[in-house]
C-alpha cells in the first residue's frame, strides 16, 4: 500500500529548497558557500600529481637566516646568491625593493639583476599608501604591462602600488603583481591573473614568469578568456586560476634553502633552463597563507600556478554542470519515492547517491582537473530528503493511526505492527490469495435467549466472545466479523501468515479448552452450559473492502468460506464439535500437535458438486488412537457398501458420537439398500 502522492504544496516546497540552493550556489550566501569551499577541499587530499621539473622555489628559510641574519639581508649577499641562478631560463622574485639601502648595495644587486637578463620582479596592490611614486618608475613599470585589454573585462583596480626602488625596476626584465585574494572563509583558493593600475593591466608574477619562459605573449579575448600564446588559461567568475595544490610532501622536493643556493652546494647547473622562484618562508618574516592544504609559505603559490599551467593542471569548474547536479537531486527523490516504499531503503539510497556523486567527482577530478561542487548537490538532496521523509513519516503516522482504528479490534498487534511498518501488505482494493476460514457457532443459542433477559444475554455473549477473540488474534488470526452469536474469522489475509492452516486448527482446539472454564463460570453465574460448532476450511477467496462507497467491511468472500460455514453447520449432525475439510488437513503436519486428526465421513454440502472428505480432532491419547483406528476401520466398510460389518465395527465405540450417527445410516441402508453407493453422504440443508 503506497504512503500517497506527494501534496501538491510539498512538491512546490521541494522545488523551492532546489531553487533557493541555486541562489546560495551561485550568490555564495554564507555559511552555505563558506561550507562548500571547505567541503571541495576534499579533492586535494586526492592530489597524487607531480610538481613540473621545470619549476622549483629557492626559499630564505631558518637555515639561511641562521647564516646571514634576520630578513632583510645586505641586498649584496641576495645578488651574490642569485649570480648563481644565472643559467636558469627565469628568475622570479617574489618580494619588494620599495625602499633604498647602503647605495652600494643597491646598485649591486641592480647590477646584477640587469645583467642575468632573466628576472621578473613584483610589486605590490596597496588599498591605501602614503608612499608617492615616481612617475619615471611608472613608466618603466608600464613596458610589462598588457596592451589592448577590452574595458569589459572586471579586472581588478589598483589605486595603489608598493614598487621597487628606481635602480631596480631599471635592471628587471619583467614586472607583475604579487597579489592574492582569499575566499569568504580567508583561505587562499585562487591566482589573480593582474590588476589593472592607471589604465593598464599588469599581470601577475606568474604569469609574467611565463611569458618570458615561454616567450609567448599573455592576451586577452573580448569576451575575457586569458592566454598565454595558444593556451587559455581556465578562469572562473572572478577572472582569477583555481589553483590545483599539491600534497605538502610534493612542494618540499622542489624547496631549496638560498644557502645552499649561495654556497653552491648546489650546483648553478641544475637550475639550467628552469623557472625559479625566490622566495621567504622563514616563519617569521610573515609571508605563510592559508590554502586548503594547511599554511604554506606565499611563494608556492606562484610555484603552484606556473606547475599548473605547464601541466595543464589548473582546476576547471562548469557551474552548469554544478547546476544540473543540485538539479539531479529532485530526480532522485522523484525516483526513490517510486521506486521504495520504505524510508529505510529510501534513505541507504540517499547516501548511495551522495557517495556516488562523491566518488565520480574525485575520479573526474584525478584524471581531468575539472572540480565538481560536491557540497550544493549533496546538501540538496539531504534538505529535499528530510522534507521528504518528514512528510512520509506524518503520512504514515496517520496511516498507523487508521489502521490501527480499523483493524486494531481485528487483528493480533503482531500483525498490526506489520501493516503498521509496511502498508503495502494491506491491498484494500481486494485480491485473490489462498486463506484458511474458520466458522465457530453456539449450540441452540436461540432457545437458550429465550430464557435470559437482554442485559444477562449480552454479558453471556461477551463473557464468552471475547476469550475466543483473544484465543484468535494470539494465533494471527483476522477477527472478520461477529454474527451474532458466531465468528468468523481468516488466516492469511491481510497479511502473510507462515502455516495457517495449522494455526487455525491449533485455534479450535484452545478455543474448546477455554469454554471448559467459561462454562464453569456460566455454571456457577447464569446455572447454563454452552457448546460450540466451529468448521474450518482452506482455499482461495477474495479478500477486501466490501460494501459500498460510505460503509464497508475488510472480508473474504468465495466458495472456501461457504463450505467452511457449511462444515460448521456438519457438527449438528455428527455431534462434534470441530469439522474440517480435506484441504486443511492437507496442509498440516499433525506431529507436534496436541490432538490428532480423525477422517469423519466424505460428504456432499450444499451448493457443492464435488464430495468433500471431513476430519475431526481429539485429545492426543491412547483412548483417541483406538477410536480412530476403529472408527476409520468401519468408515472404509462403510464407504465400500459392507453396511453390516460397518455397523458392528462402529457399534465397538458407542461412546464416539459420530460412530452413532453412522450405526443410524447403516442400519437405514441395510433396510434400504441403494441401487448405486459410492460411500458419499449428501447434506441437504445448511
Amino acid at each position: 500500500m503506497k504512503s500517497g502522492n506527494l501534496k501538491p504544496i510539498f512538491i512546490i516546497l521541494l522545488l523551492l529548497i532546489t531553487s533557493l540552493i541555486l541562489v546560495f550556489k551561485f550568490n555564495k550566501v554564507d555559511p552555505f558557500y563558506s561550507l562548500a569551499l571547505r567541503t571541495n577541499d576534499i579533492y586535494f587530499k586526492f592530489n597524487a600529481r607531480k610538481i613540473n621539473p621545470q619549476v622549483e622555489l629557492v626559499v630564505i628559510d631558518e637555515k639561511s637566516v641562521n647564516v646571514f641574519g634576520r630578513w632583510p639581508w645586505n641586498r649584496k649577499i641576495l645578488a651574490r646568491g642569485l649570480k648563481n641562478l644565472s643559467l636558469a631560463k627565469v628568475v622570479t622574485l617574489d618580494m619588494v625593493f620599495s625602499e633604498p639601502t647602503n647605495l652600494s648595495a643597491d646598485e649591486f644587486l641592480a647590477k646584477t639583476i640587469e645583467e642575468m637578463n632573466n628576472v621578473v620582479c613584483g610589486f605590490f596592490v596597496r588599498l591605501r599608501s602614503t608612499q608617492k611614486v615616481s612617475q619615471d618608475i611608472i613608466d618603466i613599470m608600464s613596458d610589462s604591462a598588457l596592451m589592448n585589454v577590452p574595458e569589459v573585462v572586471p579586472f581588478p583596480m589598483a589605486k595603489y602600488i608598493e614598487p621597487n626602488i628606481l635602480p631596480i625596476t631599471q635592471a628587471c626584465t619583467l614586472i607583475g603583481t604579487f597579489n592574492t585574494f582569499a575566499d569568504k572563509d580567508n583561505i587562499l583558493r585562487h591566482y589573480s591573473l593582474g590588476f589593472i593600475y592607471k589604465g593598464d593591466f599588469y599581470p601577475s608574477i606568474g604569469v609574467q614568469a611565463l611569458r618570458l619562459a615561454l616567450n609567448q605573449d599573455a592576451w586577452i579575448s573580448k569576451n575575457g578568456e586569458f592566454f598565454i600564446g595558444k593556451r587559455k588559461v581556465f578562469t572562473d567568475e572572478t577572472h582569477s586560476a583555481l589553483l590545483n595544490f599539491y600534497s605538502l610532501k610534493e612542494y618540499k622536493k622542489h624547496m631549496i634553502s638560498f644557502v645552499d643556493v649561495y654556497k653552491k652546494k648546489v650546483s648553478p647547473e641544475y637550475f639550467k633552463n628552469k623557472i625559479v622562484i625566490v622566495g621567504i618562508s622563514e616563519a617569521g618574516v610573515t609571508d605563510i597563507r592559508a590554502t586548503p592544504i594547511g599554511q604554506i609559505p606565499g611563494p608556492l603559490l606562484h610555484l603552484t600556478f606556473i606547475s599548473n599551467f605547464l601541466n595543464h593542471e589548473l582546476l576547471k569548474s562548469y557551474p552548469l554542470l554544478d547546476a544540473i547536479l543540485i538539479v539531479s537531486g529532485l530526480l532522485l527523490i522523484g525516483i526513490t519515492y517510486k521506486l521504495f516504499e520504505t524510508s529505510y531503503v529510501r534513505i541507504i539510497f540517499y547516501l548511495l547517491y551522495s557517495a556516488f556523486l562523491i566518488l565520480i567527482g574525485i575520479t573526474i577530478y584525478k584524471y581531468t582537473s575539472i572540480r565538481i561542487d560536491l557540497f550544493f548537490p549533496v546538501i540538496n538532496i539531504f534538505l529535499l530528503g528530510l522534507i521528504v521523509e518528514t512528510y512520509l513519516s506524518l503520512v504514515k503516522s496517520q496511516q498507523a493511526k487508521f489502521l490501527k482504528s480499523a483493524f486494531g479490534a481485528y487483528l493480533s498487534e503482531k500483525l498490526l505492527d506489520v501493516i503498521i511498518k509496511d502498508p503495502s501488505k494491506l491491498r484494500l482494493g481486494g485480491e485473490k490469495r489462498e486463506v484458511t476460514v474458520l466458522f465457530s457457532d453456539i449450540r441452540n443459542f436461540t432457545s437458550i435467549a429465550e430464557n435470559l433477559s437482554p442485559t444477562t444475554l449480552v454479558e453471556i455473549l461477551n463473557q464468552f466472545l471475547t476469550p475466543m477473540t483473544d484465543i484468535i488474534l494470539k494465533n494471527n488470526g483476522t477477527l472478520d466479523k461477529y454474527i451474532g452469536d458466531a465468528i468468523m474469522a481468516i488466516w492469511n489475509a491481510p497479511v502473510d501468515v507462515e502455516d495457517h492452516p495449522k494455526k487455525a486448527l491449533i485455534t479450535a482446539y484452545e478455543m474448546l479448552e477455554e469454554l471448559k472454564s467459561v462454562n464453569e463460570t456460566f455454571k456457577k453465574k447464569y446455572e447454563l452450559q454452552i457448546d460450540i460448532g466451529i468448521g474450518i476450511n482452506t482455499g482461495y477467496v477474495v479478500v477486501g473492502n466490501m460494501g459500498s462507497a460510505k460503509r464497508f467491511d475488510y472480508t473474504a468472500i468465495g466458495d472456501t468460506v461457504n463450505l467452511a460455514s457449511r462444515l460448521e453447520g456438519l457438527n449438528k449432525v455428527y455431534k462434534t464439535n470441530v469439522i474440517f475439510s480435506e484441504f486443511t488437513y492437507d496442509k498440516v503436519d499433525f506431529s507436534d500437535l496436541p490432538f490428532i486428526p480423525v477422517i469423519l465421513d466424505m460428504v456432499k454440502v450444499k451448493g457443492k458438486e464435488q464430495p468433500v472428505k471431513i476430519f475431526t480432532i481429539l485429545p492426543k491419547n491412547r483412548k483417541s488412537f483406538e477410536i480412530k483406528k476403529t472408527y476409520e476401520a468401519g468408515l472404509a466398510l462403510y464407504q465400500n457398501g459392507s453396511f453390516d460389518k460397518a455397523k458392528e465395527v462402529f457399534s465397538k465405540i458407542k461412546n464416539f458420537p459420530p460412530a452413532e450417527e453412522l450405526i443410524k445410516r447403516c442400519e437405514i441402508l441395510i433396510n434400504n439398500p441403494p441401487e448405486a453407493w459410492d460411500g458419499v453422504f449428501v447434506m441437504t440443508g445448511k
